[in-house]
């Protein structure tokens, strides 16, 4: 008798979830750490957000985002293709390290050169920009690296 529910079988099936819950979930977990530094380092330079000021962070976060989709989707006439191999968004994920610094240095940068009212929004635009089109390159790298492993 075959096909079992056996500890091999729940080991797999387990690997093959836990698979599917990072390729799912990475691009939000990358996006979130960075979020929170761009917030984090913008408060350490301000010091604590007023109400506005979360608020036009948090616009500036999501204009930057919707620019770039407004971009990539050339003008919301195409869909947003999820067919990316696993291989290639894992490996990418794995590189956000980069674009989650730099992106968190375009924060700080904008809360160094500029005044607190100005900063928190452009400190969330730059942050989320900087974070998307780095996370982009370090994709097209893994895609490279994915098909130089197909090669051998």
């Amino acid at each position: 008798m075959t096909g079992g529910s056996g500890p091999r079988d729940s080991h797999a099936l387990y690997l093959r979830e836990l698979r599917l819950a990072l390729r799912n979930n990475s691009g939000a977990y990358g996006y979130s750490v960075m979020i929170t530094g761009a917030l984090a380092i913008l408060s350490a330079v301000y010091r604590s957000p007023d109400i506005g000021q979360v608020f036009l962070f948090l616009l500036g976060a999501v204009l930057s985002f919707a620019a770039v989709e407004l971009l990539a989707t050339r003008g919301f006439t195409r869909p947003i293709d999820d067919s990316e191999a696993t291989k290639v968004i894992a490996l990418g994920s794995s590189l956000n390290f980069a674009s989650i610094g730099l992106a968190v240095g375009a924060a700080a940068i904008a809360g160094v050169l500029l005044p607190a009212t100005l900063a928190w929004p452009v400190g969330g635009f730059l942050g989320s920009l900087v974070y998307l089109l780095g996370a982009a390159v370090e994709m097209s790298v893994a895609r490279r690296i994915q098909e130089f492993r197909n090669q051998e």
